[in-house]
């Protein structure tokens, strides 16, 4: 296992411990820009998919004061940070983290309002495996978001045919009316393939 895998992709040991601190520091641009476009309201369940350190479940728990945030990840040691980052509102019931694959989330049909996951898709062993199971998950009219900052793309084109790509796999699982943003960042733009779960 490579460090650049031991910290970021199966996050684990003091590779990992560092890379959960890398990833909640440069992550609060993206992940504000995230919420911009979630038009979240204050009784909101949402679902987080791969939530690493967990700094955008905490940002997410503060403008649903009256709603509930879940998280799943594979990692253990993403689970723990997520948890001490999280420890207030997870006492209060308001947060709730489990440890888990995005290919079969320990969930009920037909709960959430919104359903996310922030630069955890390209891990995934099946990502359409995992957009169907964000589409179970969700209320009919729920809103789910893939955001991306792929830090391997080589120039901004590239960026955009991985959105097309996300939006290909969104239609795949049954969402509608779904849309591209991007965000121009460093150092290289961040994406967000979004859309709905059909309300009839």
């Amino acid at each position: 296992m490579t460090l650049l895998d031991a910290a970021f992709a199966h996050p684990q040991g003091l590779a990992g411990r560092l890379g959960a601190m890398i990833m909640a520091y440069m992550t609060r641009q993206r992940n504000l820009w995230t919420i911009s476009l979630l038009d979240l309201r204050p009784n909101d369940h949402i679902l987080e998919v791969g939530f690493g350190p967990g700094a955008l479940i905490q940002e997410m728990a503060l403008r649903v004061p009256e709603g509930f945030v879940a998280g799943v990840d594979a990692s253990s040691l993403m689970v723990r940070q997520a948890t001490r980052r999280n420890k207030k509102a997870i006492q209060s019931k308001q947060v709730v983290l489990k440890e888990g694959s995005a290919l079969t989330l320990p969930f009920e049909d037909n709960w959430f309002d919104v359903a996310l996951s922030a630069n955890s898709i390209q891990i995934w062993p099946d990502q359409l495996t995992g957009v169907k199971e964000m589409y179970r998950v969700l209320k009919r009219g729920g809103r789910v978001a893939l955001i991306l900052q792929p830090v391997w793309a080589k120039a901004d084109q590239e960026v955009k045919d991985i959105g097309a790509g996300l939006l290909s796999t969104l239609k795949q699982a049954g969402f509608q009316q779904t849309r591209l943003e991007f965000k121009s960042m460093k150092p290289v733009s961040t994406v967000c393939a979004l859309g709905i779960k059909e309300c009839a």
